[in-house]
């Protein structure tokens, strides 16, 4: 389903985004802002953004569907199917491909990208760091505080690793417990390690799809929450302390923007939220705060947190 808002009749001015379910839901958080930010997006020499929703259980076939019936200047592969970028761009060779992937700065070791190939990297490591470190400058101002991570075993160790590696810096590697769970054994796993932190009024999450569930059992012991991916989404405006994002719109332009066949990496960004106030010690360690949301008489208004079945809010096991 073709979500732009672009005419198809200048084909050298329109690039396609083509998005998969789980990259909008769980990478972009607030997939309806983003969509809007894309749909209005025209670059500085003209060229426009098209989103293409992939809805097919085969989202390369879907794709192949649409680049048969209309030409584009380029195409944004969101990260699940930029695994496919390297068949796309041989069997397409007069497209341009923009690749967004999860690799962090990107290994030197592997092979560069097709010629007809721009790869874009997430990099979160010092976004993790500096919000370990603003963590760490909140726990200064609550002495009685602990800290837990509860993490998915298998995924997310550097998350991890570059977060306490903040918290050391600012002085706060003593106050944290490790809780980490078994993936596989999803709900029941993430519960007990949650029982388990159950002193910690902080929690550093890596729970991937199940991080919507986490936080509702967060918000019902009053705890406040690290995250991943949550920016300005609607929810949980009392647990949400701090989360890392990664800036969807700006790493497609910077994609399009760099040379084909060239890496580029986008940092991540740390969101202050609205759970508890920007500590003194915490200035130039975030990239912004975490709006209010208004209604139509202008008051702001919490929010109805969204079930996992209605949207997972965060991939942060990357």
């Amino acid at each position: 389903m073709l979500a732009g808002g672009c005419s198809r009749t200048r084909p050298e001015h329109t690039y396609l985004v083509a998005v998969e379910p789980p990259f909008w839901h769980a990478v972009t958080a607030a997939w309806p802002a983003l969509e809007t930010e894309l749909r209005g997006t025209v670059l500085a020499d003209g060229r426009r953004l098209q989103v293409l929703q992939l809805t097919a259980d085969e989202p390369r076939a879907e794709l192949e569907a649409e680049l048969a019936a209309a030409r584009y200047a380029g195409v944004v592969l969101t990260p699940l199917l930029s695994s496919e970028a390297g068949a796309l761009a041989a069997a397409h060779p007069g497209i341009r491909f923009v690749q967004l992937a999860w690799t962090g700065a990107g290994e030197a070791s592997r092979p560069p990208p097709p010629a007809n190939v721009t790869e874009v990297a997430f990099d979160r490591s010092a976004a993790l760091q500096r919000a370990g470190r603003l963590v760490a400058a909140y726990l200064a101002d609550q002495p009685a505080m602990q800290l837990a991570v509860v993490a998915a075993t298998g995924s997310g160790s550097a998350a991890v690793a570059a977060f306490r590696a903040g918290l050391a810096a600012g002085g706060a590697q003593g106050r944290v417990s490790e809780h980490p769970f078994a993936a596989e054994r999803g709900s029941a796993g993430l519960r007990n390690s949650l029982e388990a932190a159950a002193g910690a009024g902080v929690v550093f999450l890596q729970a991937g799809e199940l991080t919507g569930e986490a936080l509702r059992t967060l918000a019902a012991g009053g705890r406040l929450a690290v995250v991943s991916n949550w920016g300005n989404r609607r929810g949980y405006e009392a647990t949400v302390l701090v989360s890392v994002d990664d800036p969807g719109l700006r790493a497609i332009v910077a994609g399009i923007e760099a040379p084909a066949g060239a890496r580029t990496v986008v940092p991540a960004r740390v969101v202050w939220g609205l759970a508890a106030p920007l500590p003194s010690s915490g200035a130039g360690l975030h990239d912004g705060v975490r709006a209010a949301a208004i209604d139509a008489a202008g008051v702001e208004t919490p929010e109805t947190p969204e079930t996992p079945a209605e949207r997972s809010p965060t991939a942060d096991d990357s």
